[in-house]
């Protein structure tokens, strides 16, 4: 990795002096991205797929041949010996570097590792801080080429699992991680920072030793920074040695740091339900997982026995890919519709049935506590029950992720998250990138409580 940044850093700085030129971005570009190794951050919950060609006709070779042409020549040729454990990682290396070409957080290729990380979040078992992170891509325009808007990409919090370490330090949903332990997370294109430097007035005007001190310090802060996705798999992965975390601020605010313990932590889909006052029926969903709508239906259930009047499901800070799960849960409240369609490529639309509830449905008010750590199947879910007027959304926008992301397995253990296609309500609306408005706005967690006890109270029937 330090090679491959020395050399476009070493070409970058022949420009800057030969010709005083800005820097070659779409070089650097590509050349950073051989070096990265992506980790899902996001992909939590997502469906596994056979790696079967429906039709093996329809695929070009070429480029495998391509592939093997290379390997046939290091084999034969290179200097050393190669080793099993050489090839394998050649081809890990080939696949992060092919997939990350596009320049999208939702598709990667994962190790086996950290396979088993993603694996293990879809039961409820996270490892790490105890953070959902993902990799938020932004855009700007270049000012050198208005019609190349140029992608950031920022590492940032979307909920916290509850009682995990990340909480208890202080951690808040939507914080920016800006660099661990003092290293710089750095963006899919780490010399883009150099590149908006260069630009400047100030750069050009600098004399040549001054250009080459500024080149130096920024390759460093590049040596020693950490890929973005390297970055969320240290996260989240099983190591328990201490992180410290520096936390993104807008000027003129100084960044925060938080020191964390990494542990294990195991968290219920849904917590035991309670009564508030006014026969206020209340239960809180964590977690979108195979459990979930069996916990959800006793949950309801006990409500429903309590003769509880309305009720409120509190998907604060849940998250989870189960759509399955998600339609189930929605069966109390509105069986036999379409809770969503899916669009997958080529423009197919595949709707997503809503099953029949698996007890009483519920048919007396109710109202969804959301916020923007609220993402992917729970907004599927509070879209979906807004939009059919059987739920009031009270709370923050949701976090706005309805993609669909698969896994697909490979013989070694390792995989590839692979965006597949997105959500979007039964009647066409589009919130991916977006989120979910809501009805009533509340920010603090007390005055959304407050805002939906008071919503129930003046009902008089479905909401």
């Amino acid at each position: 990795m330090r090679t491959i940044h020395r050399i476009g850093i070493g070409v970058l700085v022949g420009l800057f002096f030969a010709s005083g030129f800005a820097l070659r971005t779409e070089y650097a570009r590509r050349q950073s991205l051989l070096a990265m190794t992506p980790v899902d951050a996001s992909a939590e919950g997502t469906r596994v797929a056979s790696t079967r060609l429906s039709d093996v006709a329809d695929v070009d070779i070429r480029p495998l041949e391509t592939l093997y042409t290379v390997l046939k020549s290091l084999r034969e040729h290179y200097v050393e010996q190669l080793t099993v454990e050489d090839e394998g990682k050649m081809t890990h290396d080939a696949m992060t570097s092919m997939l990350a070409s596009f320049g999208d957080p939702n598709t990667r290729f994962i190790e086996p590792e950290q396979r088993k990380v993603l694996v293990d979040a879809q039961q409820g078992k996270f490892h790490g801080i105890g953070a959902v992170l993902a990799i938020k891509q932004t855009w700007r325009q270049d000012k050198q080429k208005p019609k190349e808007p140029i992608s950031e990409e920022h590492l940032v919090v979307v909920t916290l699992v509850p009682g995990s370490p990340a909480a208890k330090a202080g951690l808040k949903a939507g914080d920016e991680i800006a660099a661990i332990n003092g290293k710089d997370v750095l963006p899919f294109n780490p010399y883009q920072h150099l590149s908006d430097i260069a630009n400047t007035d100030k750069f050009r005007d600098t004399s040549d030793s001054g250009k080459r001190k500024i080149v130096d310090a920024e390759q460093k802060r590049i040596d020693d920074g950490i890929a973005i996705v390297d970055a969320e798999a240290m996260l989240s992965g099983s190591d328990k040695k201490a992180v410290t975390l520096t936390l993104a601020a807008k000027p003129p605010a100084k960044p925060t740091r938080l020191t964390i313990e990494p542990a294990d932590i195991a968290v219920d889909p849904v917590e035991a339900p309670r009564m508030e006052a006014n026969n206020v029926g209340y239960i809180r969903i964590n977690y979108f997982d195979a459990a979930t709508a069996g916990q959800f239906a006793e949950a309801i259930r006990d409500l429903q026995t309590k003769s509880a009047k309305s009720l409120i499901v509190d998907l604060r800070g849940a998250t989870g890919s189960d759509m399955d799960a998600a339609g189930r849960v929605a069966g109390w409240f509105e069986p036999d519709r379409t809770m969503a369609i899916l669009i997958k490529s080529r423009g197919r639309k595949l709707p997503i049935a809503v099953p029949s509830a698996t007890g009483t449905a519920w048919r007396k008010p109710l109202v969804l506590l959301v916020d923007g750590g609220t993402a992917r199947a729970p907004e599927v879910l509070a879209a979906s029950l807004k939009e059919a007027g059987v739920a009031k959304l009270v709370g923050t926008k949701t976090y706005g992720n309805f993609s669909d992301s698969t896994l697909i397995d490979l013989p070694d253990g390792s995989g590839i998250v692979m965006a597949t296609g997105k959500y979007v309500t039964a009647k066409g609306f589009d919130y991916n990138g977006k989120g979910v408005p809501v009805d009533i706005a509340a920010t603090t967690a007390d005055q959304q409580l407050k805002s939906a006890t008071k919503l129930l109270a003046g009902a008089g029937g479905r909401s």
